[in-house]
């Protein structure tokens, strides 16, 4: 057997290209011994590992290249954009079978939920931070009334496949909605659960976890909309008040530039936090193994890599329930965290608080965690369960646990 992951956009495809999504899902399939490669467009770069292809746009558009390839399975993370069509049309022409995975944590319709559909357009035009922004979000959930305007298009893309990945068990109920409700319910049949891979040196061995809650992201600018550092230190500096014995550590670039969110905390809260800037990968391993806690306090996420790390490396999670997080929520089953009634800030504490207590009366164990998300998420299990679906030729094959 041959297979190929590929994404349709040039990216710096070096090797920590290969640490997380479609890159990981490809050594996840190395590591079960089926030969595999990265599919890209783009020239060829200095750092481009060995086994990635590189080829023009149009390349990808052409049945006959795909079949000098000898692949017997591609993996599309192109996103169900209709750009993309072609490519997909070429990859199933070639006799090829395709998996198109959607990295989103749900797709709504007001034709399906329309008061989920409700609750998630206001909350992007509410995080729209411009006039323009703004307009275009409402042009968009004006678009939505319409389905023929772009929904239809997004639905054929999907549907040009053998099988459609979603990242989890709540994106793929959701997916499944959606597809129904528009008049494609062949789409919901093709539906399987495929989460992005976590490297499998994320893994708990058995360190010791401090009382301490970890933030992992990316913290400037254009990352405020979706990661809100206000929220989030506002959300750690109130549970810090109530927990003495607890510690926070906020990691990832730019940390420390939102350090002005912490003048007014006490001496004694801010000697307990720490803004800790881009962690490598085993830095970062070391962090998720002595923590108990991880919050994601953002806005929306599609699957949030870090909340899938940790939870592999033994640490409970705590978010605000919200469509945008669903997948997120997730990684609170399995005993493995608490999922707060919404985002607000009280109920961000109030849920750190109850995981804390969960901790402290010996009610969440970091083996337990660990061993249940790796066997779900460390890549070479989980590419070990696409490639027995792949091989049955049933999306039925494989279980979305």
């Amino acid at each position: 057997m041959r297979a190929a992951t590929c994404t349709p956009v040039d990216f710096d495809a070096s090797e920590h290209f290969f640490a997380r999504d479609s890159g990981l899902l490809c050594r996840g399939i190395q590591a079960t011994g089926v030969e595999c490669v990265v599919v890209m467009p783009g020239k060829r770069k200095q750092d481009d590992a060995s086994d990635l292809v590189r080829c023009s746009e149009e390349t990808l558009k052409d049945s006959a290249w795909w079949s000098s390839l000898h692949l017997d399975l591609v993996v599309l993370y192109a996103w169900g954009d209709p750009r993309y069509l072609a490519v997909a049309r070429a990859i199933r022409s070639a006799g090829i079978y395709l998996i198109q995975s959607l990295d989103t944590a749900g797709l709504v319709t007001p034709y399906a939920d329309f008061t989920c559909w409700t609750r998630v357009s206001r909350a992007k035009v509410a995080m729209a931070d411009t006039t323009a922004l703004r307009l275009k979000e409402i042009a968009k959930a004006s678009r939505d009334l319409i389905p023929s305007l772009f929904e239809h298009r997004r639905l054929e893309m999907i549907n040009e496949s053998d099988a459609v990945a979603a990242v989890s068990p709540p994106a793929m109920e959701s997916l499944a909605a959606y597809a129904r409700a528009l008049g494609y319910p062949e789409v919901a049949g093709k539906l399987i659960v495929v989460p992005h891979p976590v490297s499998p040196t994320m893994a708990f061995r058995g360190e010791f976890k401090q009382k301490r809650v970890v933030v992992v992201g990316r913290w400037g600018p254009e990352d405020a909309v979706q990661k809100d550092p206000q929220r989030t230190l506002e959300v750690l500096g109130r549970f810090l008040d109530r927990m003495p014995d607890w510690t926070a550590e906020v990691i990832g670039k730019y940390s420390a530039t939102h350090a002005h969110l912490t003048s007014h905390w006490s001496r004694e809260t801010r000697d307990r936090i720490k803004l800790t800037d881009f962690l490598e990968h085993a830095a970062l391993h070391e962090r998720y193994t002595t923590s108990s806690i991880i919050l994601c306090a953002s806005r929306f996420e599609s699957f949030h890599i870090a909340s899938a790390e940790a939870v592999c490396c033994g640490c409970s999670v705590v978010l605000g329930a919200h469509p945008l997080l669903g997948s997120t929520a997730w990684f609170t089953t399995l005993d493995s965290g608490t999922l707060a009634p919404s985002r607000s800030s009280n109920n961000l504490v109030e849920a750190l608080i109850r995981e804390s207590e969960c901790w402290d009366a010996g009610e969440r164990s970091g083996e337990n965690i660990a061993f249940a998300w790796a066997q779900r998420l460390h890549a070479p299990i989980m590419a070990a369960e696409l490639l027995r679906a792949t091989t049955e030729k049933t999306p039925d094959a494989f279980s979305p646990h």
